[in-house]
């Protein structure tokens, strides 16, 4: 018989998923302190027993993350594993149904997740949720030079600006989250890395702040070359985004290659003189609605009349029924209803639907949503979907 519960044995989970990950035995503190330091943050580990042996674990990050034009409460989950005995045994799938309803009862409307297996969570009601772009391509290829105008300073840290301009991007930019001190020292691996440096880029104009990126420099393990990983790039107009790209460029008697990651419509080739080593699109996260009512209100910049979905969650049953789905005011209304249905489908795919990474034609189109003899077409918009927090 399997039990339930919240921990604090760092110890015991630290090996469970030293295992689970391949952790390097010379690493096996740095986790210990990642995970110390992810509890003292505000993180909550739980794990699955067996009598009083400890079988499976997971970390549960709090996060603000936008959705359409709202923020609302997101529930990451992250570190999932087992004991090697106890694959295959039931362990994790009981622990998923537990952290859906321990999420739910936080007020977490929401769940992110990186798979280690795509159709295992879309079991659970998970579904994908956004692709990150990856490009790779040598800083002498960015055809930008650095604008003296603009000021630019390495912060090993965030300062206070660069805190409130990531925040500030994070309300209005894809599915981003705030930070706090704790989660930046995440982001920035500060205890958990094998980077020569980790930091952040400041760009400012007369005084102000304007754009910022991430970077985090590395050396070759066979050679001297230093290869360079560029995440959060943000910045409020063309001229900053210019001298960014002249910034990176001006690494180039260092740095031997650049590597990107970004939302999809990240366009980097009207500034490059030559085509990418790499660029390719990798499937990242997948989300979950905990909650569906919890959404009723949430912004969104579509218009939509009403539509009729008989909903389907085998963890959540207060999210079973049919739901009537509509927009009203720039706001998206969602009810229960009686009446009809005009579409079904399971939690995972209205998940994916309301987070903009599909729309409910498309999953009719590819046979995961089925559409009833009433159903009038009425549908929500796709949009650009990017989440950027590591856990």
């Amino acid at each position: 018989m399997f039990e339930y519960r919240k921990s604090e044995d760092i110890g015991t989970f630290e090996k469970i998923a030293s295992f689970s990950f391949a952790v390097r035995h010379s690493r096996h503190e740095l986790l210990r302190k990642y995970i110390a330091e992810a509890l003292s943050g505000g993180a909550e580990l739980y794990t699955v027993q067996e009598s009083s042996l400890v079988v499976a674990g997971y970390i549960l990050y709090p996060f603000k993350m936008r959705l359409r034009n709202s923020m609302v409460n997101m529930g990451g989950i992250g570190l999932v594993c087992s004991r090697p005995d106890y694959r295959g045994k039931g362990a994790i799938r009981f622990m998923l149904q537990n952290a859906a309803k321990t999420m739910r009862e936080k007020g977490m409307q929401v769940s992110v997740l990186y798979p280690f297996n795509v159709d295992f969570y879309r079991k659970y009601g998970w579904e994908l949720f956004f692709k990150t772009k990856k490009l790779v391509l040598p800083p002498t290829t960015i055809k930008v030079e650095s604008n003296p105008s603009m000021n630019y300073q390495f912060l090993s840290f965030p300062d206070s600006d660069v805190k409130a301009f990531y925040n500030q991007m994070a309300r209005t930019h894809y599915n981003l989250a705030i930070r706090n001190d704790h989660q930046w020292r995440r982001h920035l691996k500060v205890f958990f890395n094998d980077e020569a440096s980790t930091g952040v880029v400041k760009f400012s104009r007369n005084e102000k702040i304007t754009g910022m990126l991430t970077q985090y420099l590395s050396r070759s393990e066979k050679g001297f070359d230093s290869y360079l990983t560029v995440k959060d790039f943000y910045y409020i107009d063309q001229e900053t985004k210019l001298s960014m790209l002249g910034y990176l460029r001006s690494l180039s008697h260092q740095v031997k290659e650049i590597t990107f990651y970004t939302a999809e419509d990240f366009e980097l080739w009207p500034y490059l003189a030559d085509r990418p080593t790499e660029e390719k699109l990798e499937t990242s996260g997948m989300i979950r609605v905990l909650n569906l009512e919890s959404l009723n209100g949430l912004n969104v910049d579509f218009e939509m009349t009403p539509l009729r979905i008989k909903v389907v969650d085998n963890l959540i049953a207060e999210n079973n029924g049919t739901f009537e789905i509509q927009t009203e005011n720039g706001k998206l209304v969602i009810q229960k209803n009686r009446k009809e249905p005009e579409l079904e489908c399971d939690i995972s795919c209205i998940s994916s639907a309301l987070s903009g990474f599909t729309n409910f034609s498309e999953l009719i189109k590819i046979g995961n949503a089925k559409p009833l003899k009433k159903f009038t077409q009425a549908d929500v918009s796709k949009s650009v979907t990017f989440h950027s927090e590591p856990f």
